[in-house]
């Protein structure tokens, strides 16, 4: 059978918003699709190999935690950066996206990021608060989720999702997220796999394409992740694909 190891990066402290039910989503997604998932947690002091897995993972947190993980990923920086070049696969979800880019102001006190990508994000003193819809150019089906944050994103070239209703990485951005080869970066909670199951699929679809070309996917359509999906877009009136 084949495996798929997820490493959730400090799960303890990244994880407001009930964001460790995104790991719950690729392991439920990897059992439809008879894929072995193997999940290791690591945090603060812990040893972390950049190399070994086939997911990096990492969820939202307050500002607080935000900061004190920076502090401990700052010496990883050079291996993260050479294992996104390499392929792997990383899914960062709400603020942990800021600690990708070139610096973090908070309470008007620059910190330096890991330095991954150039954009750059800055704490304001009021909140984005509200749901909403994207689309994107790796599936057809469209993003939905949530936001609740003090932070904003600027300098972003590489965007992952357009903005159909909702807020973006700014105020005034058409345009959220970060996508670079196999990196997913976003504001957007929910959680963002919990509610998005096509697009949890073609993560795991692309990752096996590396592991295993001739891997057959089961169609998704009658679970009960897409029948949630379906019924959300019909209580709001969302069209269901992007045209």
């Amino acid at each position: 059978m084949s495996k798929i190891k997820v490493c959730h990066l400090y799960y303890d402290l990244m994880n407001l918003y009930g964001e460790n039910a995104n790991i719950r989503a690729i392991e439920k997604m990897c059992e439809y699709q008879g894929i072995t998932c193997e999940v290791s947690l690591k945090t603060i002091n812990d040893k972390i190999d950049f190399n070994s897995y086939d997911i990096y993972y990492m969820g939202s947190g307050d500002e607080k935690s935000e900061l004190l993980v920076l502090e401990d990923m700052i010496k990883y920086k050079d291996k993260i950066k050479a294992s996104i070049e390499s392929g792997k696969t990383f899914i960062i979800t709400g603020n942990a996206s800021e600690l990708f880019g070139s610096y973090i102001i908070d309470n008007d006190v620059k910190y330096d990021a890991l330095g991954v990508f150039n954009y750059n994000s800055v704490h304001e003193t009021f909140r984005i608060v509200g749901s909403v819809t994207f689309s994107t150019k790796l599936i057809k089906e469209k993003i939905i989720g949530f936001q609740n944050r003090c932070g904003v994103m600027n300098d972003i070239d590489k965007p992952l999702f357009k903005v159909i209703s909702g807020t973006g990485s700014s105020i005034n951005s058409k345009t959220e997220g970060i996508h670079y080869k196999n990196f997913y970066a976003t504001y957007v909670f929910g959680p963002l796999l919990i509610r998005n199951p096509y697009f949890t699929n073609y993560i795991l679809k692309n990752i096996m394409k590396e592991k295993n070309p001739k891997y057959k996917f089961k169609i998704i359509s009658k679970t009960n992740e897409v029948k949630a999906y379906n019924k959300y877009l019909e209580n709001f009136n969302i069209e269901t694909e992007t045209v």
